[in-house]
């Protein structure tokens, strides 16, 4: 599963890598748009030979599935409002960044399909909720009429009430996951403005062919994914803004990512989080509480 250097502890372990990252993303950047493929490649394997990302190169596919996967992003790349990235260098960051996820969770089978969420120690979150459970926010997709009218009605007439988006493809949840976002959620309320609603996720589990739906909808959808494997989940920092209590979000997820507990990616609208496997024991005895 994870995999650990034995003189450096996963909080400092997260810094290194988080640094080299921003790095290649400040040397892409650089190229500007547009920017001859090979050169982007030729920065990617030049970044990947140093040893604090190196240790990508353990992944499935290596070396080359990283530098081929970071040049037909970059050049795939178009202004999308759908995308959390907003560049091209920003998408390959994004990249980087969830490939230290992959490193955590690299044993994890993928969920094909929504069949395979029976293999795994999954929970509904409706369920949860309607048993009082769940401490933070979600909206369910649905392709239904009079669910979809609802939804319109809602961003019309009541704004603030929760942010645009299809809401969860599924509600299935890891009840590490569940335990996760529920201390999140205890947390952010600790140090929110009064009548600060519940943080909001807007993703947790998704299957792949989920995923190359968003990717084929412009949306920063990146395979391979721990979303595919049920480890990650998106928690929204911008609407939160319109209560003053986005500083609240961005201070939280930075004390987990500061400890080492999760790795946490500012993705725009919504921040991406992971958590740790070493990590992982406790919060299930959460979810499960």
């Amino acid at each position: 599963m994870a995999r650990r250097d034995a003189d450096v502890g996963p909080a400092q372990l997260l810094r290194q890598r988080r640094t080299s990252v921003d790095e290649v993303t400040e040397t892409l950047e650089a190229l500007g748009p547009g920017a001859d493929p090979a050169k982007v490649a030729s920065v990617m394997r030049s970044a990947l030979e140093q040893p604090t990302l190196g240790f990508l190169s353990e992944l499935p596919g290596g070396v080359e599935r990283l530098v081929t996967q970071s040049v037909e992003d970059y050049v795939r790349f178009s202004p999308n409002p759908a995308s959390n990235a907003q560049t091209a260098a920003g998408l390959v960051r994004i990249l980087l960044l969830q490939n230290v996820d992959l490193l955590w969770w690299d044993d994890e089978p993928d969920f094909a399909t929504v069949d395979d969420f029976t293999r795994a120690d999954m929970t509904d979150l409706v369920d949860e909720r309607r048993a009082g459970r769940v401490r933070f926010s979600f909206g369910i997709a649905s392709d239904g009429l009079i669910r979809r009218s609802r939804d319109f009605a809602v961003q019309r007439l009541m704004p603030w009430r929760e942010p645009r988006g299809p809401g969860l493809a599924f509600t299935a949840i890891r009840p590490a996951m569940l335990g996760l976002l529920n201390e999140v959620a205890d947390r952010v309320a600790a140090i929110a403005p009064a009548g600060t609603p519940p943080i909001r996720v807007n993703s947790i589990v998704r299957t792949i062919d989920h995923q190359l739906h968003l990717k084929s909808l412009g949306f920063s959808a990146l395979l391979p994914s721990v979303h595919c494997r049920g480890w990650a989940a998106d928690i929204e920092v911008d609407w939160m803004a319109r209560f003053g209590a986005d500083d609240a979000v961005r201070t939280v997820l930075g004390d987990y990512l500061d400890r080492g507990v999760l790795n946490v990616i500012d993705e725009g609208r919504a921040w991406h989080v992971c958590l740790d496997p070493a990590d992982a024991p406790r919060y299930e005895a959460l979810g499960k509480a």
